[in-house]
């Protein structure tokens, strides 16, 4: 798309919610491009860095908290989420996450994958990372795709 001066120009976006822990590496909180948030992976820290009590359950409801934050930083909200991956140390944690995850998102959830990793920085149980629309959000509900038609 060429913008009003000629240019190809495109804006990457550095998103920092000053209401969670700075990164723990090398890397941005999110990432806006274009009206689409790209939300790096959130642990279940405190704003000290520091992981919550109470395992998996309370992990992730802390790294949901964070990301709700990162996201409103962003200019988007849990509702925006298109596609979340969920990281965790245990798969038997699946369970309690899934309860947690679904306060979140009670109607059209987001698409996921949930993946057991071998480790997660700092020890973590649960990681979550997420990708978002930005702006005015307009949620349809259709069956399947007209395209998908052959």
């Amino acid at each position: 798309m060429t913008t009003v001066d000629g240019s190809d120009k495109v804006t990457k976006t550095i998103v920092t919610s000053p209401e969670i822990y700075k990164p723990v590496g090398p890397y941005s909180q999110a990432i806006l491009s274009g009206k689409t948030l790209y939300i790096s992976g959130v642990l279940g820290l405190d704003q000290q860095a520091q992981l919550v009590c109470g395992g998996a359950e309370a992990q992730a409801r802390q790294a949901l908290d964070n990301m709700k934050h990162v996201l409103e930083a962003g200019g988007s909200s849990l509702p925006g989420v298109i596609k979340t991956t969920i990281l965790l140390a245990n798969l038997d944690d699946f369970q309690v996450v899934n309860q947690i995850y679904a306060q979140y998102f009670p109607k059209d959830p987001p698409a996921r994958a949930t993946y057991q990793v071998a480790r997660l920085p700092l020890g973590a149980a649960v990681e979550i990372e997420a990708i978002a629309l930005s702006g005015d959000l307009v949620i349809a509900e259709a069956g399947p795709c007209p395209c998908a038609r052959l």
